[in-house]
């Protein structure tokens, strides 16, 4: 029963993105984290798919913690491969509180949702599918109280134009 009630939050979860998200989105997937933590050692991979390379597009993150989460921010290892054989990696640390304590995101204890833009206003340079691996580097482990890690790509907003 347990299974079968997971299966229907997840597809509801899916819908729910595939509405919300409407037609700027170009790419979205999440990953669930078993036991609700992210091993030092384990790889998280997305393969999107670009085929419009002539469009400008935001890339970002999301997460999905708990208050079992014991920091109040995240490093991640970033390796990004473009189908033309390019590599790319990056260290990036994001926040998820406040200096006071208080989480970032929305959401409360038990789920908190955060989005972090990690490119803003790239043009990539190939069409065909890139492969995007993340680690998290916090040098522990296991980071307890990590649910989900989602990457997303989408249209950049197009700068209004003003006349003078």
């Amino acid at each position: 029963m347990v299974g079968k009630i997971n299966l229907l939050g997840v597809l509801s979860f899916l819908m729910f993105i595939a509405v919300a998200c409407g037609e700027s989105t170009i790419y979205e997937r999440g990953i669930a984290l078993p036991g609700q933590s992210w091993d030092k050692d384990s790889l998280l991979v997305f393969n999107p798919v670009i085929t419009d390379t002539s469009q400008v597009v935001n890339i970002g993150f999301s997460l999905v913690h708990t208050n079992d989460y014991p920091y109040s921010n995240m490093w991640l290892f970033i390796k990004v491969e473009s189908p033309d054989g390019a590599m790319q990696t990056d260290t990036m640390e994001y926040f998820l509180a406040e200096p006071t304590g208080q989480w970032l995101g929305n959401g409360n204890e038990n789920k908190m949702t955060l989005f972090w833009l990690y490119k803003r206003d790239v043009k990539l340079s190939s069409p065909g599918q890139y492969r995007f691996g993340i680690t998290q580097g916090m040098r522990r482990e296991a980071l307890p109280g990590v649910k989900s890690f989602s990457l997303w790509i989408e249209k950049a907003e197009k700068p209004e134009v003003t006349s003078e």
